[in-house]
């Protein structure tokens, strides 16, 4: 059994590297739903059996502080596993996945350029369409990828990790 909030958290990247890979086998790498979904998932999972293992290392009743400590470890361990995973699925994995995302950002930015035209004139849509081409430069890149999944997978956890702990403090029969 999973003895302490790092073994859980490796167990549960590895699922949520197959999760990935699976996305990434059957082309579902663009509907980012499913992996936001399913990182929700395993980090609530994770939690759960981090906060379950802090319970049965301590061997007696345990207090609110060490329920949320034991989930909070599991939630970071496991978002720095991931982020360690993103980069690396992003820069060696599927790397084709940002030049697509951007080429159809593009597409639909110039679909809108005649109605940006008529409304901002030309040098300002000109101007605008340029600033967020440059952005998409800075926002779709393997290392900003790993900044967002890892903050926003430890302030998630964070949270989960408090409202787990509350649940299962009220709930009686978890250890």
């Amino acid at each position: 059994m999973l003895k302490n909030p790092f073994q859980v958290a490796v167990t549960f990247s590895i699922v949520a590297l197959v999760v990935k890979l699976i996305l990434f086998y059957f082309n579902l790498q663009f509907n980012i739903e499913y992996i936001k979904y399913s990182y929700m998932l395993i980090l609530l999972i994770a939690i759960f059996f981090g906060i379950r293992s802090g319970k049965i290392a301590a061997q007696g009743p345990t207090t609110f502080g060490q329920d949320f400590r034991s989930g909070a470890r599991t939630a970071s361990f496991f978002a720095l596993i991931v982020g360690v995973i993103t980069y690396t699925y992003y820069a060696k994995i599927d790397t084709e996945f940002f030049p697509t995302l951007k080429a159809e950002t593009i597409a639909e930015y110039t679909k809108s350029i005649p109605e940006l035209v008529k409304e901002k004139g030309l040098s300002e849509a000109k101007e605008l369409v340029h600033g967020k081409i440059m952005n998409m430069g800075i926002i779709f890149t393997p290392y900003s990828q790993t900044m967002y999944t890892l903050f926003g997978l430890v302030f998630l956890g964070l949270f989960h990790s408090a409202a787990l702990s509350f649940i299962m403090r009220k709930i009686a029969g978890f250890k």
